[in-house]
Parts: structure tokens; C-alpha cells; sequence
């Protein structure tokens, strides 16, 4: 073989190859996302019947917890497109949940003011506390009803270099709660904050808004797991309505019950 048909032949194989790469890049599979989030969970999230491709697609959010598995209702919806121009290089995303926010979730994950960000958007979504119960214990036997509303800000997070991580912090309202455990309707309005730090697992504090059940608590999310340890009290008036619940919540004082949910690290 002379040297210009063996260039040639290296070129057409590089070539093919190269056009294999960019072709299995382009039509990647929505199975991928799948993937990526059960090795980013350790198995407790995935992604149900994944449709399309890694840049729009859809599947079923599945979240694992002790008991059981939740299931959020209708699909999630997601596209991803490159920016290579301007200051900022990188994946423009976008995140849609219908059964749950009206707007979906925008960001960015790339190179931008010389370091790597993952970028989002304020958002806000509002979820029903029934589906709750099917992540098992103790959700299942609380039996909780109402709805949660998230307010997530806006959050520039580093991914590596020597950028340093701000503190980000997530705000849920909990409206009119209501429980299988109580004739009470509703318990009360509660506020949820979770916040973390760098590599800090989350942090959460409970507080009450209003209500006949006061409930003043601190936990997190370790190893995939709630925790939480902290005090419920009833209003002296409506104890009876709430004596069975104060039982289920932990170990009683009179009118309190210290809560006890989970374990902490």
C-alpha cells in the first residue's frame, strides 16, 4: 500500500470513528438521565420510562425512601442545547413538571467568569402531602394531607475549581396539614427552611405559622434519609383532637411530644 493510501485509510477510519462519536452524542438515549441519576443517588432516584433523547426527553421521577417508593404524578420534561458563544460556555437546561409548577426550571451548567457553575432560575412548585405516604414509615401512618409550596431563589453553585460554594437555602410553605392520626382539621400552616453549605449535608428547621399543633423543630438529609428532633405541642384546648397524634410523633409530656423522626447521622 503506498503512503498516500495508507494517509487516506487512517483518515476515513478517524473520520468514521469521529462521526460515530458525534452520532451516538447527538441521538444519546433519554435512558442516559436514568443512569446518571441512579449513580448520583446511590439508586434512590430514578427516572421511569425515559422517552427521547439526552437533549429533550421525558420519564416519571421515582424517589426510593425506607418504606416504599414515591412516584411524582404525570411526567417530567427536560431539554438541554449548547452555548459556545459569548462569555459563557456550556448546557442551557430546562426542567418541566406540570403536575406540579405552572414554569418550568431554567439554568446553566458550564464554564462562565473563570470557573464552572451550575446556574438556576427562581421557581416555585406546589406538591400534595399524600403522596407522602407512599415512601412508607412513618408517612404512611401519619397519613398527612395539604400542600407544600416550594420557593427556590436563585443559586450559582461551583462545580470544582477554586471557586468558592455559596450557601443556598430553600423555602417551603406547608398549608392547612391535616392527618389520618386527628379528627382536627387542619393542625396548622408550618414553614420549612432547608439551607447547606459546600459539602455540609442540608439542613432543615420547622416553625409554625399558625395553628392548634406547634411544632418547633431542626433535622437534615443524611445518607438519603429525613431526620428530625424537635417538640409538638397542642393548644390545651384541643388536646383530645390531638392526644393520638402527639403519641405517634414521639415520647409525651402532657400536652408535648418530642418528636423523633429518622435518625441522625
Amino acid at each position: 500500500m503506498t503512503p498516500a493510501r495508507r494517509r487516506f485509510g487512517w483518515a476515513a477510519l478517524a473520520g468514521a470513528l469521529l462521526g460515530g462519536a458525534l452520532a451516538t452524542l447527538v441521538y444519546a438515549p433519554a435512558r442516559w438521565v436514568d443512569l446518571a441519576l441512579q449513580r448520583a443517588s446511590a439508586g434512590q432516584l430514578r427516572l421511569l420510562h425515559p422517552q427521547g433523547t439526552l437533549w429533550q426527553g421525558s420519564g416519571t421521577l421515582w424517589l426510593r425512601g425506607d418504606g416504599g417508593a414515591l412516584t411524582l404524578p404525570g411526567p417530567l420534561q427536560w431539554t438541554l442545547h449548547p452555548t459556545l458563544t459569548g462569555a459563557a460556555q456550556g448546557l442551557a437546561w430546562t426542567l418541566h413538571l406540570p403536575c406540579c409548577a405552572p414554569q418550568p426550571l431554567q439554568g446553566f451548567v458550564g464554564r462562565t467568569a473563570g470557573a464552572t457553575w451550575l446556574q438556576t432560575e427562581a421557581w416555585q412548585a406546589a406538591l400534595a402531602l399524600d403522596m407522602l405516604q407512599a415512601l412508607g414509615a412513618p408517612w404512611n401512618t401519619l397519613g398527612l394531607q395539604g400542600r407544600a409550596v416550594l420557593d427556590l431563589q436563585p443559586m450559582r453553585w461551583p462545580l470544582g475549581g477554586t471557586a468558592s460554594a455559596p450557601a443556598w437555602q430553600v423555602e417551603v410553605v406547608v398549608l392547612d396539614v391535616a392527618s389520618a392520626a386527628s379528627p382536627l382539621r387542619p393542625l396548622g400552616s408550618y414553614h420549612l427552611t432547608f439551607a447547606g453549605q459546600a459539602s455540609q449535608p442540608p439542613r432543615m428547621t420547622v416553625t409554625t405559622l399558625h395553628g392548634d399543633l406547634q411544632l418547633q423543630a431542626e433535622g437534615g438529609w443524611a445518607s438519603g434519609r429525613l431526620y428530625l428532633r424537635g417538640v409538638a405541642e397542642a393548644n390545651p384546648q384541643r388536646l383530645d383532637a390531638l392526644s393520638n397524634l402527639l403519641n405517634l410523633l414521639g415520647r409525651r409530656d402532657g400536652t408535648r411530644a418530642h418528636l423523633s423522626i429518622g435518625s441522625p447521622p
